[in-house]
């Protein structure tokens, strides 16, 4: 099943249009911007610093997810990410939040993981993306 997009819905107004087809990809190529034009962003970019990054997770009573250090290893890694990609990174605290664990260790990962084969840091980068930082391991889960 298709996702409905509605269209003209304001407090004032029930009307709603449904879009299908053509229209319906039109629209979110245009709306999400689609159409490889790299030069054009939709909405507001603004560049954050690692208290800022760190603040955004403790506003979304997410600050335990993560270490101190575990945060800053995972803004560097983002950080990089945005860099080599040339593409700014839009933060989603929550997405982070499901996406990304932090293990002390990479023994805490094996035990989590144990029906996949992973031996070492090296059998671990065969499955997932992988940040290492003093005190710990971060993965992307898979």
């Amino acid at each position: 099943m298709k996702p409905v997009i509605e269209i003209g819905v304001n407090k004032m107004s029930n009307y709603t249009t449904e879009l299908t087809g053509t229209e319906r990809d039109e629209y979110i190529a245009q709306r999400f911007n689609k159409n490889n034009q790299s030069d054009v962003y939709g909405g507001i970019v603004k560049t954050i610093d690692i208290y800022e990054f760190r603040r955004a997770f403790s506003d979304y009573d997410r600050a335990n997810n993560f270490s101190y250090e575990g945060l800053g290893a995972l803004f560097d890694w983002l950080d990089e990410l945005s860099e080599d990609t040339e593409t700014p990174y839009e933060l989603d605290v929550i997405a982070l939040c499901c996406e990304f664990t932090e293990y002390s260790d990479l023994s805490e990962i094996q035990a989590n993981y144990s029906s996949t084969d992973i031996d070492s840091i090296e059998d671990l980068r065969d499955h997932t993306s992988v940040i290492e930082f003093d005190g710990g391991i971060i993965i992307q889960d898979f």
